[in-house]
């Protein structure tokens, strides 16, 4: 596989996730890109050169990959795998069985992933939603960001922040239910991943921050590595003892679709994130319901603010919102007659 690999360092761990995620066009809410047109490589392992689909895993801030969240590993694995089986848009999983989860997650302890759930739900990532009554598998519901909607990180595009991760034939998660990976390998190179370049698959990685990231000891991170280099999940791009440089394999898409955002007779198209109208520089907002408005302070917080206020600081976005509130004023009155008739 060597042949194919190139030493193009993207960017470290310690590169903000935000800063990363510009390099990313990330699929929409739901949405799968399936790389049908592009030929692919298979290596010996059956893992591919170029994924061949993906789904989406929520990072960054107030995700489950925070460490200011200090969520255990395994939890992490198996919310991995209620997150892969879930809708984006809804967060609702298919019905999952205990016996089916420790299916997924390649152990045999029931119990463990009784603990696992029991666990996710007592801190808030994920919610039964209901129970199949044919063998009392539950629906669960998925938390992708656990945050104030005025808190989530958002991508470039306004939406909730995301990494587009491998799914189907030789995908981690593949190789975990078939038993050829444990579920410490999948989620280290879940996390390198997620802090990798999202445009080469190139992860650059130092043993103090994989620590921290990934809740493992320096000893489990190595082996990981072993185990991932020898079944084709990672090629080593740098010298022993340096900084460890890794290709992730299977790589990104080698051409990526230019997603065009869709056509808005506001002309340029204001962020809508939760219900919140943002102005283009980000210090303003105002809610599609009630129109009140809220400006964000140095600290990141956001407070009440008034349209004369907003005017007097700036004009140019004063007559954004203005414009914006009219229309959809002007909408919901249409619809109301509509629906009189």
């Amino acid at each position: 596989m060597g042949n194919f690999m190139k030493k193009t360092y993207c960017a470290s761990i310690s590169t903000p996730v935000s800063d990363v995620q510009l390099h990313l066009p990330i699929p929409e809410a739901g949405e799968i890109y399936q790389a049908d047109s592009i030929p692919v490589a298979i290596s010996a392992s059956g893992i591919p050169e170029i994924q061949e689909s993906t789904h989406q895993v929520p990072c960054g801030e107030h995700s489950i990959f925070d460490p200011n969240h200090n969520v255990p590993a395994f939890k992490r694995a198996l919310y991995l795998v209620l997150n892969e089986r879930s809708n984006w848009d809804t967060g609702i999983t298919h019905a999952l069985s205990l016996r089916r989860l420790a299916e997924l997650l390649n152990v045999k302890s029931h119990s463990q992933v009784s603990r696992g759930l029991k666990w996710l739900t007592d801190n808030g990532w994920i919610m039964v939603e209901g129970k199949r009554q044919s063998d009392g598998a539950n629906f669960y519901r998925v938390v992708h960001h656990k945050c104030d909607p005025s808190e989530m990180p958002v991508d470039r595009d306004g939406r909730p922040q995301k990494c587009a991760i491998p799914m189907g034939k030789g995908a981690p998660s593949q190789l975990l239910a078939d038993g050829k990976i444990t579920w410490r390998v999948f989620v280290d190179w879940i996390v390198r991943k997620i802090h990798s370049c999202w445009t080469t698959g190139v992860a650059t990685m130092a043993v103090r921050e994989a620590c921290k990231l990934m809740q493992f000891t320096a000893k489990t991170i190595a082996e990981n590595a072993k185990q991932m280099m020898k079944i084709g999940l990672l090629e080593r791009l740098s010298d022993k003892f340096r900084l460890s440089v890794y290709q992730l394999l299977p790589k990104p898409y080698s051409e990526r679709r230019e997603r065009k955002p869709p056509e808005s007779k506001f002309g340029k198209q204001m962020k809508l994130i939760r219900g919140w109208y943002y102005s283009f520089n980000e210090l303003w907002r105002f809610n599609q319901e009630t129109f009140q408005i809220k400006m964000r302070e140095l600290g990141g917080r956001w407070r009440d603010s008034t349209l004369e206020e907003l005017s007097n600081i700036n004009k140019s976005i004063h007559r954004d919102f203005l414009e914006y509130m009219n229309r959809i004023s002007e909408a919901q009155r249409s619809v109301a007659q509509a629906s009189l008739s």
